[in-house]
């Protein structure tokens, strides 16, 4: 590596002040983006899907009834 090529690399760390402000506004537009209210976020946790929950239903009870004599006919065999 050269004294050219050092310079360039250090530049690459060091932006001028107009890529500093162009890199800070896209910091501060991301950081606004994600941002969101508590109580927006509590209810996000709480938000029901109906077919998902349907969904979910169905397959336990599935489970219950595929697994349950397997069960049965597992533990009569041992």
């Amino acid at each position: 590596m050269n004294e050219r090529e050092l310079a360039q690399t250090w530049t690459a760390l060091e932006p001028n002040p107009a890529q500093r402000r162009r890199i800070e506004a896209r910091v501060r537009e991301w950081l606004d983006a994600g941002q969101s209210s508590l109580a927006a976020e509590w209810l996000g946790l709480f938000k029901i899907t109906p077919l998902a929950g349907l969904g979910y239903a169905a397959a336990a009870t599935c489970l219950m009834l595929i697994a349950t004599p397997l069960g049965w006919m597992t533990f009569a065999v041992l």
